[in-house]
């Protein structure tokens, strides 16, 4: 062994703690079998009046051990002794990552406003980006999730291999891809591995691993971008992801749909557009005032029970005027709904549809409103305007007893 070798690997065995002379009697011993002192004076470099010593402190720490006769001889342990040290750093490591960003936010409280901060990040060109994800996959330890387009999932089945390796060591893999489908074919399967198909991220590709490395592929460049960044994480992983995951669908339930409306997959799956069909099909349906105020009484409770507790203990002023504005929010662009507390009259204009009622969850919440706490209220207006194309609703609603 040269001697820039030998260097090289004592530098690296005082990473397990070892130091300078007793990393060079522990290699000398692993590359010439069992040594005395004498022998290992020579071999190790280590001077004659210090290895003695220094191969009794490596045997108390376990990593030689003396065979017993005259004159003593020493045998270094197999390399896998520092097995449980790289554990044991790999635990360290995490503690410390988990302080450092705790130190970061700590810090960030603190900055002013007109502080910068220069949050770096590393970008791949599109032949290093694979083998980027295939070296954070090895490495990750608890799991990986991705949401992938067309080109993600082409990168994931190339990382086939290392994605079956590590679902063997007990790493959940969870794979948001696309749809329509094309299928993920995997050579394995596993329980660990999860795949379904629902929203992405339109021309990206994101995967997260150990909830701590996020790596953004652009899928037309295929330049890739790696993130450290708690927030990115926490907006991709923990909010993004979630969602997503959600309200996807499984392989299977995909196929049946795919066999039948292939081409229409995508807004079938568009739950907020199916709401609003459902509650404009509602809204031109109920014309009984009272099944209005009964399921707007329904949808009200569970909003105040598992959206926001908070709502039970507003005035009943205050709950007028936030759904007013949450109904204006809904029905969008060319709506108003306005409470005036002085004269108490609520006014909505909406754009005519020809409905009677705005089409919108809250004016339900609002009749819900009025039936549970019994308010009076009196219909002023409602009319059609054919030159303005909208409709206008004036109701005065009076604090109930």
């Amino acid at each position: 062994m040269v001697l820039s070798d030998v260097s090289d690997l004592a530098s690296g065995l005082q990473g397990f703690g070892l130091t300078d002379y007793e990393s060079r009697v522990y290699i000398a011993l692993l590359e010439s079998g069992p040594s005395t002192a004498n022998q290992l004076q020579y071999s190790s470099s280590v001077p004659r009046t210090k290895v003695y010593a220094i191969a009794m402190q490596l045997a108390k720490k376990g990593v030689i051990t003396v065979i017993e006769g005259k004159p003593l001889r020493f045998q270094a342990a197999a390399p896998e002794i520092f097995q449980s040290a790289i554990l044991d750093g790999e635990k360290k490591v995490k503690t410390q990552k988990r302080v450092l960003g705790s130190l970061k936010r700590m810090m960030e409280k603190n900055i002013l406003p007109h502080d910068v901060i220069d949050e770096r990040y590393l970008s791949l060109g599109s032949q290093s980006i694979l083998t980027k994800l295939k070296e954070s996959l090895l490495k990750t330890q608890n799991d990986v999730r991705c949401i992938v387009d067309g080109w993600g999932l082409h990168l994931i089945q190339e990382c086939s291999e290392e994605i079956e390796t590590i679902s063997k060591q007990d790493v959940d893999i969870m794979i948001l891809a696309a749809f329509p489908p094309s299928p993920v074919d995997f050579q394995f399967s596993s329980s660990r591995m999860k795949v379904r198909y629902g929203r992405h991220i339109e021309g990206r590709s994101v995967f997260i691993f150990d909830n701590a490395e996020t790596v953004l592929v652009n899928s037309k460049t295929g330049r890739g971008y790696i993130f450290l960044l708690d927030e990115l994480r926490a907006i991709l992983g923990d909010t993004i992801f979630s969602e997503y995951w959600k309200s996807s669908t499984s392989r299977r339930t995909l196929g049946v749909l795919s066999s039948i409306v292939e081409e229409d997959l995508p807004p079938l799956f568009d739950s907020t557009t199916l709401n609003r069909f459902f509650v404009e099909a509602v809204s031109k349906s109920v014309n009984d005032d009272k099944l209005l105020g009964a399921i707007g009484a329904e949808f009200l409770s569970a909003v105040e029970e598992k959206v926001v507790p908070r709502l039970k203990s507003e005035s009943f002023e205050n709950s007028v005027r936030l759904i007013a504005a949450l109904m204006e929010h809904e029905v969008g662009e060319g709506a108003t709904a306005e409470f005036d507390a002085l004269t108490k009259i609520l006014r909505i204009e909406f754009p005519d549809t020809e409905d009677r009622i705005p089409c919108s969850v809250w004016f339900f919440a609002l009749t819900g409103l009025l039936a549970k706490t019994g308010a009076p209220n009196e219909v002023l207006q409602n009319t059609t305007f054919p030159g303005a194309k909208s409709r206008v609703i004036q109701t005065k609603i009076f604090s109930p007893g």
